[in-house]
C-alpha cells in the first residue's frame, strides 16, 4: 500500500469516517453550556448507523472485487437520506466508489491492458484490499461485451478513473507487458560431456561439464503468483540492488570513478548477490544447487541463478513436502506483470549480454524503468519481449513466506469523546 498512498489519499475519505470529538472542560474554568455543546444523540446514532452501513458494503465489495468467477454481485449502496443528509460528503464518496468498482467488475472496454490495471489497483487500495496488485489476476482477462451500455454510475466511475490514471500521481510496483503471449519453447535437455583438464602435458583430472545453452524452467500451466508475492520484501530489495549500483557513478574523483568501474565492471552476479544477502534472500539453497551447474571454468556465472532457480523448482514440483522452499519464486511474464524488486536472468548471448555468462540485475524502478546490477541499466523492453516469448529470460520475484493476510475491515470508530 505505501506504493499507493499518493493515489490512494483521495479515496481516503471513503474508507475512513470523520471524528467528531466533544471538547473538553477545563477543571479551573467550568465551561458554560453554549461553549462546550454535546453532540446530539441523534448525530451520534446517524454516525453510528453510517459506519455500519460503510463497513458491511466495504466487506461486501471487498468479496465481489477478488471474485474470479463473477457470481459473487457488488453489494446495492442505498444511503437513507437521513444519513446522506447528515454525511453529504461521506455518502458521496462511498457512492464515488461503488461507481468505480461497478465499472472494473463490468471488464475492460476500450481501454488498454496497462490502463485498465492501474484502474483496478486503484480501487482495489480504496476497497481496503491488501495488497491491492492482488486484483491484477482477477481482471486482467475480463473484457466487457462491446454491445453492452455502462450505466450513469458506472459511466461515472469510468470518467474518474481515467482522469486519476491520466494525472499519474501515484507510485506502481507493476508493468504489464501486453506483448509477452506466446509459450516458451522448452529447449531439449543438454547432454553433458566429457572435459580432461591437461596441465604441463598431464592428465589432471576428467569432468562432465554442461553445454552453454539455455536452461529449461519445469514446464507447467501459466499461473499468476502475485497472490504470494512478498511486496514488502521486493521493494526493499529494489532499494538496496539501487543504492548498490550507485557507486558505479558516486565517485569523487574522475581516477576514483575509472577505479571503481574498473573493479565493478562485468560482476553483475556478485552485486546482486550482496543486494539479496542484504534483504536476507540469499540462502544455502542457491549454495547447493549453482555449483553444480556451471561449467568447470567458472562454477558460478550470472545464468547459473536460473539453473539453481529451475533445479529448486522442479524438487518442490516432485515433493512440495520434503523439498526446502526458496524464498524466491519464477514469475512468468505470460500471465503477470514485471514487478519491482523483480530478478532478470538473461541466458547467453542475449539482447547483446555476455555469451560466456548472460546477465542477471534487479528491476529497481518501474518508473522510470530501471534495472540495477553493477550499475543501473536501462530495461529495454522489446528486447525483454523477445527474450521472454523465445524462452530466454527468467524472472524471480520474493515470495511471502507466511499465508497472505486477509482483507480486513476498517475498524470501527472508539465512541470514546476527545
Amino acid at each position: 500500500m505505501t506504493a499507493l498512498a499518493g493515489a490512494l489519499s483521495a479515496g481516503a475519505s471513503a474508507q475512513t469516517p470523520a471524528v467528531f470529538e466533544t471538547p473538553k472542560s477545563s477543571a479551573a474554568v467550568p465551561a458554560a453550556p453554549s461553549a462546550a455543546p454535546a453532540v446530539p444523540a441523534a448525530l451520534d446514532g446517524a454516525r453510528r448507523d453510517f459506519d455500519a452501513l460503510r463497513v458491511a458494503f466495504l466487506a461486501g465489495a471487498r468479496e465481489s472485487y477478488l471474485d474470479k468467477k463473477g457470481a459473487v454481485p457488488l453489494p446495492a449502496l442505498d444511503v437513507p437520506a437521513r444519513l446522506a443528509a447528515a454525511f453529504p460528503d461521506e455518502a458521496a464518496s462511498l457512492e464515488s466508489l461503488a461507481g468505480q468498482a461497478a465499472f472494473i467488475e463490468a471488464g475492460r472496454g476500450a481501454e488498454s491492458l496497462p490502463v485498465y490495471a492501474d484502474m483496478a489497483v486503484l480501487v482495489a487500495g480504496r476497497l481496503g484490499i491488501k495488497p491491492p496488485e492482488s486484483a491484477l489476476p482477477v481482471y486482467r482477462d475480463r473484457v466487457r461485451v462491446s454491445t453492452e451500455p455502462l450505466t450513469a454510475e458506472q459511466a461515472a466511475g469510468a470518467a474518474e478513473l481515467t482522469a486519476e490514471v491520466r494525472q499519474r500521481s501515484y507510485k506502481p510496483r507493476y508493468l504489464y507487458l501486453a506483448d509477452v503471449v506466446a509459450a516458451p519453447v522448452a529447449p531439449a535437455k543438454p547432454a553433458t560431456k566429457l572435459v580432461t583438464l591437461i596441465r604441463h602435458g598431464k592428465r589432471v583430472k576428467t569432468r562432465r561439464v554442461v553445454p552453454s545453452v539455455a536452461p529449461a524452467e519445469p514446464q507447467g500451466p501459466a499461473e499468476s503468483v502475485l497472490d504470494s508475492v512478498d511486496w514488502d520484501r521486493a521493494e526493499e530489495l529494489a532499494s538496496a540492488a539501487e543504492e548498490g549500483a550507485q557507486g558505479w557513478y558516486s565517485a569523487t574523483t574522475r581516477k576514483k570513478a575509472r577505479r571503481e568501474q574498473r573493479r565493478r565492471r562485468g560482476r553483475c552476479y556478485a552485486w546482486v548477490r550482496m543486494a539479496l544477502q542484504e534483504t536476507g534472500l540469499w540462502s544455502n539453497e542457491y549454495r547447493d544447487e549453482v555449483p553444480l551447474r556451471g561449467d568447470w571454468r567458472r562454477s558460478r556465472r550470472a545464468f547459473s541463478f536460473a539453473w539453481a532457480m529451475n533445479a529448486l523448482e522442479t524438487k518442490e514440483q516432485k515433493d512440495p513436502a520434503v523439498a526446502r522452499k526458496a524464498p524466491l519464486q519464477r514469475l512468468d511474464l505470460r500471465v503477470d506483470p514485471l514487478v519491482i524488486g523483480s530478478i532478470i536472468v538473461f541466458d547467453r548471448n542475449v539482447c547483446g549480454f555476455n555469451n560466456r555468462s548472460g546477465h542477471i540485475e534487479v528491476v529497481s524502478s518501474i518508473e522510470p524503468l530501471r534495472a540495477s546490477s553493477y550499475k543501473f541499466h536501462e530495461l529495454k523492453l522489446p528486447c525483454l519481449v523477445g527474450a521472454a516469448n523465445a524462452g530466454r529470460a527468467h524472472v524471480y520475484v520474493p515470495r511471502r513466506m507466511e499465508p497472505a493476510p486477509s482483507a480486513e475491515a476498517p475498524a470501527p470508530r472508539s465512541q470514546t469523546p476527545g
